[in-house]
């Protein structure tokens, strides 16, 4: 009884890893991503930024985007769930951070096709700095000026 149940589980799995597989490589067939890893540069530690993901229909039918999920609560996605586009036309997605990451950051986002059944992860990276409040303080001293933030 117990290796029946294996037998079934694994031959399940196989099954799920063989679709993610194909449905997948076919995704390069289907689909152009403008930005899909995209990289910010420095930026400055707790300002917000963000970019555009563009996605373009190369396939011979009309094709959804149906989510995009980012990998932590930093990464805020901007997208039209379940918008359908033609074969030629583009979708796009606007993907911020919110800087809150001090230091070199790394950051995904899955997006997901044509009913789930496609899926690619995207990727942004860059680096926040701190700006230097003591050199800002002492221009102000130079200058007389108040300087707000």
């Amino acid at each position: 009884m117990k290796k029946s149940i294996l037998f079934i589980f694994l031959t399940a799995a196989f099954a799920v890893m063989g679709h993610a597989q194909i449905t997948n490589a076919d995704i390069s067939k289907q689909f152009t991503f403008t930005n899909d890893n995209f990289d910010f540069g420095k930026i400055p530690y707790g300002k917000p930024a963000e970019y555009t993901l563009t996605i373009t229909n190369i396939g011979k039918d009309t094709a959804t985007l149906d989510d995009v999920r980012p990998s932590c609560g930093c990464t805020t996605p901007q997208f039209e769930r379940g918008n359908k586009f033609a074969p030629g036309q583009s979708a796009t997605v606007v993907l911020g951070f919110n800087g809150n990451t001090l230091g070199t950051f790394y950051k995904t986002a899955g997006i997901f096709l044509n009913n789930y059944k496609l899926s690619k992860q995207v990727t942004f990276k860059g680096e926040t700095y701190q700006e230097n409040k003591s050199a800002d303080s002492a221009k102000s001293k130079q200058t007389g000026t108040i300087l707000h933030q």
